[in-house]
């Protein structure tokens, strides 16, 4: 995705949004943080818990409301967390090793998980050097952007 989302792109998201079962979703394209809910009465959190959006928030006619929301909180210690939204693979392909397993030494550049998101299979790195701990998201399972994927102990 480009780093100023198009029109489509946004509502491709709100389509994506409403065939799920989630009620929020966030997505960041470049420096744009883009955020959606299907619950009207949704309350904004507290100005101190929502990143900044460099783009206006829009809502397409007859969908869900576009809203800011604050991020899930984090669990104690670092994290890989979600670049994105979609579903969360810890294999390359069904029935295939996994990439990384708990306990395992990785650099910032070794793959640790692919996300699914519109059919397009994205790569996680971990970002970081450091020995995986405990996965905090099951294989296969929905992410939303930011969300903590694996704990890490860094070196």
């Amino acid at each position: 995705m480009s780093e100023t989302p198009s029109w489509q792109e946004l509502l491709d998201l709100v389509e994506q949004l409403n065939n799920s079962d989630y009620e929020n979703a966030s997505v960041q394209f470049g420096s744009v943080s883009v955020r959606l809910s299907k619950n009207e009465n949704f309350t904004e959190a507290p100005a101190t818990a929502v990143a900044p959006v460099a783009a206006p928030v829009v809502a397409a006619p007859a969908t869900p409301a576009v809203v800011v929301t604050a991020a899930p909180a984090a669990p104690a210690g670092d994290t890989v967390d979600a670049p994105m939204i979609g579903v969360f693979y810890r294999r390359p392909s069904p029935g295939a090793d996994e990439f990384v397993k708990p306990g395992d030494t990785v650099t910032a550049e070794t793959t640790i998980g692919i996300i699914e998101i519109m059919k397009l299979m994205n790569p996680v790195v971990a970002g970081k050097a450091g020995v995986l701990g405990e996965f905090l998201v099951e294989d296969s399972h929905a992410v939303e952007f930011g969300q903590p994927l694996v704990q890490i102990t860094l070196n």
